[in-house]
């Protein structure tokens, strides 16, 4: 583990939502993510760059030895990926990768680590090419060189109603191939199995949604039992409660000197719309549910966009209603965009059905609990052809940071309750 995801982890242990100075701290967390620049910077180090890592033009002389000597066309604005808010396309990251002569692993890696997003994705065509070429030592030019041969095959809107080809055949028929002209001639047979990708997201999103939404499904589950302690507690302050009752309310305070849940606290029932349901797994007040649509529209990106609590790429395609519309109905959509969400509905629908199971809307959360539901959320990670959780990946660390709290998913909404909090404070509303 490198230095930089040491600390990371190590903020992971050290923070929690009892700490008095909470608020600081999250904001210091959020401040040492490191840009793509200061990742290029490591990742240059580490592939043989002895300079001074502050030195832009050092670097920049450095990056262009390496691509003429790959035979790799340098950006004219590369100067510009040092920059603190620097974002490059997949393409020039793998003309990155090309240059440096890496492997299939470590361009998986620097996909993770540098460019925090998805590794290759075999189901289009120009990364399938990618992937054979850089797999059996071939150049970028020579990638181009097959692309030029290869059909373009378009892109659908959405998933094919049936024989729907998944990436890890795609991968077995490209491990077993011998030459770019077997290549060539299996992307230009399958040219319609190339028009889509993310099925196996696409399948895991729709039913963790379906389990989480439907009548009787857990949102609606969890926002009765949050309901109902919220009337033990109200009782319990009348001194209306009798005994089994005060038992049940000193269980659900235990850990916490303060209410739980608000009494405001979205929660719904049967037949809630999208929105509704997502307010209620981030931990939105009854007023912001309301509010939020009319004044910013159901997307979030205004609020959280802004946030110093979502840097770099938290906030891009953080999940929201037009993106869970859109995978119900089956159509495409962005690698990240379908990550991200994925691992929310797979957060959400394990501690939601452990806090069911266990009747207590503030369970307190084993260590084997934790350690389960990480591996449940990698295992469908990988399945979809995405990368484990990384904490150097600002998304990504917001919920391995809740998996170290006792109550995970109180955690989560806890964070997004200071990014809302924060919003409010610099709008001058009123803080819910």
């Amino acid at each position: 583990m490198n230095p930089y995801t040491t600390l990371l982890s190590a903020q992971i242990e050290a923070l929690s939502p009892d700490d008095d100075d909470y608020e600081e701290k999250l904001l210091d967390v959020a401040s040492q993510f490191q840009g793509f620049g200061q990742a290029l910077t490591s990742f240059l180090q580490g592939h043989g760059y002895a300079g001074d890592p502050t030195d832009v033009e050092e670097k920049a002389r450095f990056l262009r030895d390496r691509f003429r000597g790959a035979g790799v066309a340098l950006p004219r604005d590369f100067r510009k990926w040092f920059l603190p808010d620097a974002q490059i396309k997949r393409n020039t990251a793998y003309q990155i990768c090309f240059a440096f002569g890496l492997d299939v692993p470590a361009t998986e890696d620097f996909f993770r680590r540098v460019f925090l997003g998805r590794g290759f994705d075999c189901h289009t065509n120009q990364e399938a090419v990618y992937y054979f070429c850089i797999k059996n030592g071939l150049s970028y030019a020579k990638a181009q060189d097959i692309l030029e041969q290869v059909p373009d095959a378009g892109r659908g809107k959405a998933l094919p109603s049936q024989d729907v080809l998944y990436t890890g055949t795609i991968l077995q028929s490209l491990n077993g191939m011998r030459g770019p002209e077997e290549l060539i001639a299996y992307l230009t047979a399958h040219a319609s199995d190339f028009r889509y990708n993310n099925a196996t997201a696409i399948r895991y999103i729709q039913e963790l949604w379906t389990r989480i939404s439907a009548p009787g499904g857990l949102a609606a589950k969890e926002g009765r039992l949050i309901a109902r302690f919220n009337q033990f507690e109200d009782r319990h302050k009348k001194g209306d409660l009798d005994t089994r009752s005060q038992e049940v309310i000193a269980k659900e305070v235990r850990h916490q000197e303060t209410e739980v849940w608000p009494d405001d606290f979205a929660t719904v029932a049967d037949g809630a719309s999208t929105w509704a349901v997502l307010s209620q797994m981030l931990g939105m007040s009854n007023q912001m549910a309301g509010e939020y649509p009319k004044k910013y529209g159901r997307s979030l990106n205004e609020i959280l966009s802004r946030s110093a609590l979502l840097p770099l790429r938290a906030s891009y395609c953080f999940p929201n209603q037009h993106n869970i519309d859109l995978i119900m109905r089956g159509e495409l959509g962005d690698n990240e965009m379908m990550r991200k969400l994925l691992i929310l509905l797979a957060f959400y629908a394990y501690w939601a059905k452990l806090i069911i199971k266990k009747d207590d809307a503030y369970y307190f959360a084993a260590q084997l609990d934790a350690d389960r539901c990480l591996e449940t959320i990698n295992s469908r990670l990988l399945d979809a052809s995405y990368p484990e959780l990384y904490a150097g990946n600002p998304y990504d660390w917001l919920f391995l940071w809740a998996l170290h709290c006792e109550h995970p998913l109180e955690a989560f909404r806890s964070y997004m309750g200071e990014v809302f909090a924060i919003h409010s404070e610099q709008m001058g509303e009123c803080a819910e």
